[in-house]
């Protein structure tokens, strides 16, 4: 039987939390969510220990940007934003400032899927801690 996937959702928006925990809570991925952000999210990370991170780029306190450069401070795991800015600039924007790929709303489930199987593939070749993350499962 193959391990699941743990992804952590960092979000404070409960529809998308919702739809992610329902379309992703399958066979392949568990899901965490949490709407802690800073050294609270860190704690999160600890504790958890993702493989994957997805990551609402609009957030009250500290943005998606701001908390993908925190995460990065301190974890390489893949992180994807969740945006509802449909700009290139922005996407370049999340992508050049640490997230592993960036996916506009609405998406398709099987497009959000298809994303987190390629960033997890591409960054565990890349990635020399891939494999302690995985084996602790």
């Amino acid at each position: 039987m193959t391990p699941k996937v743990k992804i952590l959702t960092v979000s404070r928006d409960s529809s998308l939390v919702t739809l992610l925990q329902r379309e992703l809570n399958d066979g392949n991925y568990e899901i965490i969510n949490t709407e802690r952000c800073g050294v609270y999210l860190r704690d999160v990370v600890r504790a958890e220990n993702p493989e994957f991170i997805i990551l609402d780029i609009i957030m009250p306190s500290l943005d998606g940007i701001g908390t993908c450069l925190q995460i990065r401070q301190w974890t390489q795991t893949p992180i994807m934003m969740l945006s509802t800015w449909d700009t290139n600039g922005s996407t370049v924007r999340g992508l050049n400032l640490g997230s592993d790929s960036y996916l506009t709303e609405p998406f398709g489930m099987d497009v959000l899927k298809t994303r987190i199987e390629d960033t997890l593939k591409r960054t565990s070749i890349t990635d020399p801690f891939y494999s302690l993350r995985a084996s602790r499962n």
